[in-house]
């Protein structure tokens, strides 16, 4: 049954994505594929993730329907007077896929990413060979940047590749 929904969850945002948001930006890329739990923070959770164009599939039941903004840069700080994307994930070189959640949806018993307050935004931070990402979990109305006072950081989970690390043209093996 739980396999079912996750498969109809993973066609119904696989569709969503083949449309291309009229903001989202042309030429970024979008990071896709399966990655398992890598924190305890992520195994407890949410367990394992498949990253769609369209959301994030958690394998504990939450589902994060999203839209890609414009990229961001890993030495980019996420608040007024806050840390950098690259502190927070410790990666040199990251890039930062930022994406406005538009819909949680929780199924089973799973629980909310930020608590009572819905996400608002979820930046995936990862290298150029994508073998782990880090996703970010924003609450908050406001996209978070260097200029934002008005977004919260609620969760920081670590995924890694089975396998090998991703790329656009698929996996690389070790």
């Amino acid at each position: 049954m739980r396999g079912a929904l996750l498969f109809g969850l993973s066609v119904a945002l696989a569709a969503c994505g083949e449309t291309r948001a009229s903001n989202e930006p042309a030429h970024a890329e979008v990071l896709v594929g399966q990655y398992n739990a890598a924190s305890n923070t992520a195994r407890e959770a949410t367990g394992g993730v498949s990253i769609e164009r369209g959301g994030l599939l958690f394998a504990k039941g939450l589902v994060l329907y999203t839209r890609t903004l414009n990229p961001r840069s890993g030495l980019e700080r996420i608040a007024r007077d806050g840390q950098s994307y690259a502190t927070i994930a410790t990666g040199p070189d990251l890039t930062i896929e930022l994406r406005r959640v538009t819909e949680q949806a929780l199924t089973g018993n799973a629980r909310g990413l930020c608590g009572d307050a819905a996400p608002g935004y979820v930046a995936l931070a990862y290298g150029e060979r994508a073998n782990t990402v880090t996703v970010l979990v924003f609450a908050g109305d406001e996209p978070p940047g260097p200029n934002a006072t008005q977004s919260r950081l609620c969760a920081t989970l670590a995924y890694s590749a089975p396998g090998g690390a991703r790329t656009s043209q698929g996996v690389v093996l070790w």
